[in-house]
């Protein structure tokens, strides 16, 4: 696909600020889009912070709000960072002729648009999406297979549940009551099991379990009883700053896509009896 192409990347959660780093890296110019506040507690592992700070860096790469089309066009023409638009997603894709789209929430967001015939090429990442219907192509995100293609006709292999040791690697620190989060822990430092991280609505909420914390409500969010606002990773080796390698393989998959379909490139097909 032709590198001044312009892509517009939903969400900047993890997977959304994954696919947007690297198809910048790539050379495409490549713009991301989040409605409504984000509520992601891993905020060094993607560009969630702009939205609140005006700016964020995921792995030296930088993302802004565009406040003006003036600002919006320089990031797209320069490459020197990764423009943010807030404007509702039927404006920000009717408005602006986008040769590709593509939707990476991450595992608790809502599920993506309906994506089809809105640009020249429709990706979806993750589930809630079908190919052929709902876009062009789904890249898979979860399960055995990340970074998996799945277009028109095609569907996940059916495939036995696996053991998933990411999910006892990060425990969920869930808020106690209705309130903002004033932090007293860092992303990336360390606590100890019953180790106060943080108040809450005037109660202190203390860590489950000892290890880095991972992940951190925004200050500005209200939080509401049961909710998660904070995250504790107890593997040494999880990262808790920059791209996780199941993003890099989606975020390489779907520059995958976006090579193949500009090259005119078409899979094979093997039936079940080959």
């Amino acid at each position: 696909m032709n590198k001044e192409k312009c892509v517009l990347v939903c969400g900047v959660g993890e997977r959304a600020s994954a696919v947007a780093r690297r198809l910048l890296g790539e050379g495409y110019a490549v713009v991301l889009h989040q409605e409504a506040p984000p509520r992601a507690l891993r905020r060094r592992m993607c560009f969630a912070d702009a939205w609140f700070d005006g700016v964020a860096t995921l792995n030296a790469v930088e993302a802004r709000l565009a406040g003006s089309s003036a600002e919006f066009l320089r990031g797209m023409q320069t490459r020197q960072f990764i423009p943010i638009l807030l404007r509702p997603f039927g404006e920000v894709a009717s408005r602006w002729p986008w040769d590709v789209i593509v939707a990476a929430p991450d595992e608790h967001d809502p599920p993506p648009p309906r994506l089809a015939d809105l640009a020249e090429l429709t990706i979806a990442v993750g589930d809630g999406a079908i190919a052929g219907t709902d876009c062009d192509v789904v890249v898979v995100a979860d399960g055995p297979d990340p970074g998996a293609v799945l277009r028109p006709g095609e569907t996940r292999p059916n495939r036995p549940p696996q053991y998933d040791r990411r999910a006892l690697e990060r425990w969920d620190v869930i808020a106690p009551c209705a309130g903002r989060l004033d932090a007293m822990a860092t992303i990336g430092a360390r606590v100890r099991a019953g180790e106060a991280i943080g108040c809450l609505g005037g109660e202190e909420v203390l860590a489950p379990v000892g290890g880095r914390v991972s992940g951190l409500a925004r200050p500005e969010q209200q939080a509401f009883p049961g909710m998660p606002i904070a995250e504790i990773t107890v593997a040494d080796t999880a990262p808790v700053i920059g791209v996780t390698e199941r993003n890099k393989l989606i975020a390489r998959s779907v520059a995958f896509v976006l090579e193949m379909e500009g090259s005119g490139w078409t899979p094979a097909r093997f039936g079940v009896g080959c």
